[in-house]
């Protein structure tokens, strides 16, 4: 009876429930807006009494509403409720989530249904579109929780219990303007979370959104499945391995560590999903719709070793920025932090600590730096650190410190104070030069006895390809020092001397730091080529800025514009270059040693093709190849360095598959010098040498290969040997037919050889005079008479030294014959021959007078005779240059006799003795003694 009784009470009670039912749901229509369907349940066990009041008519009578409460799979399954769509992942049952919300509508529904119950339930959903809350655009969105379509979300979500609801406090709260609805745009919402879920349909897409749902049941677990267990044991493992690697993950196992129940596989893989932060919202759903508790585990599993490998490289992460920071960066470390994760990922590769390091590991390598040098350095530095990275300003500072710290300060190359071994490598590259050679050997010699060895500055001024530029790098390798060069021929900016101001944009330093900065020694070999080209323009006179740098006394605090600070390049050896030292201001001449290249004779020519030219050019074709070394008994190397200098002839030896007659026989060669290359230098005759050695190649090539070459190409011989008689076929017919323009002996009247110095070297210069008959007038007396006409391209110096000349010639022929009166009865035309090719200087004056007096005496003037020497209008014979040059090209010209100013004995004297074999010289220092020497007796 007592049940019955409690039956019927409990009827009764429900009864009564239902028009109280309908008064909670208008109330709760006037607070949200909108009818609702009301929250149906099962009845609990626990009910409690909340008052509500009917606004349309004052009753305050009681209403008697139950309130579910419970935990997990205890608490209420309601089948309608109000959804609300997340971003980034699902919730987990268990699980406590703060959910931010934007919208303004679902804000005050949730807040409307924490105010009407004790206990308001929610769903939650993630959103099936745009999962990561950023749209397709790259846009985040602005309310996630607002949906268009039913289908923008998951079919399976979580039923969670809204703990607490607290609006956002935004930064304009205090501003009077701001409108109400502006203060409360966006809320926290603390949700937890019971159980899995599942959509049945979304009754009104809102926002707020009202859905009906239908609960998961209870999944309990009570196998003993190997699997399951071995699974839930690795996972176990897994997040005891994380925990270890990431303080953070350690964090929240520990705060949640009270849901990890290691015996339910279904708790067990939620919690394992919950505290992953690694994982992608995919994933997260696929465990969350996940009912087989194997497959369950086994998608956590994976979950957390994606974890462990990001933990892995966040704990690699962070070594490396502990192990690069030093004590006083240690309040730096979230932006080193920053700055290790961009150099992982290769978007950051230098930063300003590092170049700073940098510059300060360089300097610790210079043995010495001035205390000046230094200052500004470490005010530089200074500034550096200062400076945005970003800013123009740091990228200037950056430059300079680049350049203020590539110069070797103090670093110097080791001397070779070995004479022996030093005279050896210049006769291995270079056949005679004497000059050089010795100036070289004096300045190492001097370096041994003094224990260091200072700058020096020489001018090599000769023809062109007599080896001045390759002979500087020679003098290189025999002093052991770094080589740089640079040719100043056309330079017109004094920039490239000295710099540029560092106010100019892309400014630089100029040549002599940059050599420094190129070689890393402070007394490197410089070579400036090409000096008497120098340029002057609007910018400046660069021949004037390399006082400053060529000046002994000066270039020890040598001042670049760019390094504004002085900068000591006197331990540097200047090797300077030129054709015409004429053309080289007098200042800067005035600071060099001058060594003078005369270019090479015949004999001189041959011995360089021989021993330096052929070789070089068939080791270039591929017909010959450097010797091995030869290993003797005892395992040492077998050399010839004991006997002197090895040639370079002796070092090559045919390469494999080249016949071993290939090459130039001497009379070829000789040839070639005589006929083909009568220059100074031998750039023509290397010339002439490659082109033989090319068309050898091709032949041999042609040969194996059995092609057919045409008949201008094709080998005419049975050998291989170029020789006097084949030499046409491979470079053509002769440039020069004989060695003077006059073989006939003695010359015609009023013909004299020359001889002249050019930039080309020293060459026979012939002058010829004829006379011209003066005319009748109409009265029949004579016209013209006592005129001169020169023509051959002459400049204003040899003009006025032709008019000298023929007044010299009118006096010197009144007094050897009074009654000859050539000169006023003929005209004059005197003629330089080659008038193509310009020719200027007084070098020529006594040449003039004897062509004259030959044409007005009648007397013939031997072939093999040449003079050279400048007259003055008394007569005097005044000394002349480039006398080593003069009777090198009177050499190559056949010449046996030559007349000479007396003032150049002394140069004559310093003339190697072999130039001199077979030469009768005469000095004169009046014409008086040119004419005897020149017309003498009848029988001479």
């Amino acid at each position: 009876s007592s049940i019955s009784h409690l039956t019927n009470s409990v009827r009764e009670w429900v009864t009564n429930l239902t028009p109280q039912l309908a008064m909670l749901r208008l109330a709760y229509r006037r607070q949200v807006g909108r009818q609702p369907r009301f929250l149906e349940s099962t009845v609990s066990t626990s009910v409690q009494t909340r008052w509500f009041s009917n606004d349309d008519n004052g009753d305050d009578s009681p209403v008697v509403v139950p309130t579910k409460v419970g935990f997990g799979d205890e608490a209420p399954r309601m089948p309608h409720v109000l959804a609300l769509p997340v971003a980034n992942r699902p919730l987990f049952p268990g699980v406590v989530t703060p959910i931010t919300l934007t919208e303004p509508a679902t804000i005050d529904a949730l807040e409307a249904l924490q105010q009407d119950q004790q206990n308001a339930y929610i769903s939650v959903f993630l959103r099936k579109t745009n999962p990561s809350g950023v749209s397709e655009g790259g846009v985040i969105l602005p309310a996630p929780e607002v949906i268009t379509d039913p289908s923008e979300l998951h079919d399976v979500g979580t039923f969670a219990q809204l703990s607490r609801l607290t609006r956002n406090l935004p930064s304009n709260d205090l501003d009077p303007e701001t409108s109400e609805e502006d203060k409360n745009h966006a809320a926290t919402a603390l949700l937890l979370a019971h159980r899995r879920v599942n959509l049945l349909s979304v009754d009104e897409i809102g926002p707020p959104i009202d859905v009906t749902i239908s609960h998961w049941p209870r999944l309990d677990y009570t196998g003993a499945d190997d699997t399951i267990r071995a699974l839930s044991n690795e996972l176990l493992s897994t997040i005891r391995e994380v925990a270890q690697l990431n303080p953070l993950f350690r964090e929240n196992v520990q705060y949640f560590s009270q849901r990890l129940d290691a015996n339910d596989p279904y708790r067990l893989a939620d919690f394992a999903a919950s505290v992953c932060s690694a994982a992608k919202a995919e994933d997260l759903q696929a465990l969350l719709e996940e009912k087989d508790p194997e497959m369950r585990l086994h998608q956590a599993l994976v979950l957390l070793s994606k974890e462990r490998e990001v933990s892995k490289l966040q704990q690699e992460i962070s070594q490396k920025v502990e192990e690069k920071m030093s004590e006083t960066q240690r309040k730096y470390f979230l932006n080193e932090q920053l700055k290790s994760i961009k150099k992982e990922l290769g978007m950051e590769k230098d930063d300003k600590e590092s170049v700073i390091e940098k510059f300060r590991k360089q300097l610790a390598e210079y043995p010495e730096i001035p205390e000046e040098v230094m200052s500004t350095i470490e005010s530089e530095l200074e500034k550096l650190s200062t400076l945005e990275m970003n800013s123009s300003e740091y990228n200037v500072t950056r430059s300079y410190l680049d350049w203020l710290c590539g110069v070797p300060w103090g670093v110097l190359s080791d001397e070779n104070f070995d004479i022996s071994g030093a005279r050896k490598i210049l006769d291995r590259d270079h056949y005679g030069l004497e000059d050089v050679k010795d100036t070289i050997l004096e300045f190492i010699a001097v370096g041994k006895l003094k224990g260091s060895v200072q700058g020096k500055i020489l001018c090599l001024a000769g023809p062109p390809g007599t080896g001045k530029t390759s002979v500087a790098k020679s003098v290189a390798a025999s002093l052991g020092r770094e080589f740089y060069r640079f040719s100043v021929g056309g330079l017109s900016q004094v920039s490239e001397i000295k710099g540029h101001r560092r106010t100019y944009v892309g400014a630089m330093p100029g040549k002599m730091i940059q050599c420094l900065k190129t070689t890393g020694t402070t007394n490197p070999v410089v070579l400036i080529d090409e000096i008497d080209k120098l340029g002057h323009g609007y910018q400046g006179d660069p021949a004037s800025a390399l006082l400053e740098v060529l000046d002994p006394s000066q270039n020890s605090s040598f001042t670049d514009f760019f390094l504004d600070i002085p900068v000591d390049i006197s331990k540097i050896l200047f090797i300077c270059t030129a054709n015409e030292l004429e053309r080289i201001p007098a200042p800067l001449l005035d600071r060099m040693e001058v060594i003078r290249l005369s270019g090479y004779d015949f004999p001189e020519k041959v011995a360089i093709a021989e021993q330096y030219l052929v070789p070089k050019s068939m080791r270039d074709s591929g017909l010959m190849e450097e010797k091995k070394a030869t290993v003797g008994e005892g395992g040492s190397e077998d050399s010839s360095d004991d006997e002197g200098p090895r040639k370079p002839l002796d070092s090559f030896q045919h390469a494999e598959g080249v016949p071993e007659t290939v090459g130039l026989a001497p009379d070829a060669i000789d040839n070639i010098v005589r006929w083909y290359a009568r220059e100074a230098g031998v750039r023509n005759l290397s010339k002439y040498i490659d082109k033989i050695t090319r068309k050898l190649a091709l032949q041999v090539v042609a040969e194996k290969e059995g092609t057919q070459l045409s008949k201008k190409s094709e080998k005419k011989g049975n050998g291989w040997m170029v020789s006097e008689e084949n030499l046409q076929d491979y470079i053509g017919k002769p440039i020069f037919t004989s060695d003077r323009l006059y073989d006939k002996d003695p010359l015609p009247h009023g013909i004299v050889m020359g001889l002249a110095y050019t930039s080309m070297g020293g060459s026979a210069l012939y002058i010829e005079t004829q006379g011209i008959q003066r005319g009748m007038n109409d009265d029949g007396k004579p016209i013209g008479g006592g005129s001169l006409k020169a023509t051959g391209t002459l400049g204003d110096v040899m003009k006025e030294s032709s008019q000298i000349a023929y007044t010299v010639a009118r006096a010197r022929l009144a007094m050897i014959d009074s009654s000859n009166n050539f000169f006023d009865n003929m005209d004059i035309h005197m003629h330089v021959p080659e008038g193509a090719t310009p020719k200027d200087g007084p070098s020529a004056g006594i040449t003039m007078v004897t062509s004259m007096l030959s044409l007005a005496l009648g007397k013939p003037i031997r072939n093999d005779l040449a003079m050279t020497g400048e007259v003055s209008l008394t007569g005097k014979v005044l000394p002349v240059g480039g006398i080593k040059e003069k009777i090198i090209g009177g050499r190559r010209a056949g010449i046996k006799k030559i007349i000479l100013p007396g003032a150049n004995k002394r140069d004559y004297e310093e003339i190697p003795d072999y130039l001199k074999e077979g030469l009768e010289v005469h000095f004169a220092d009046d014409y008086e003694e040119v004419y005897e020497e020149v017309f003498g007796t009848e029988s001479s």
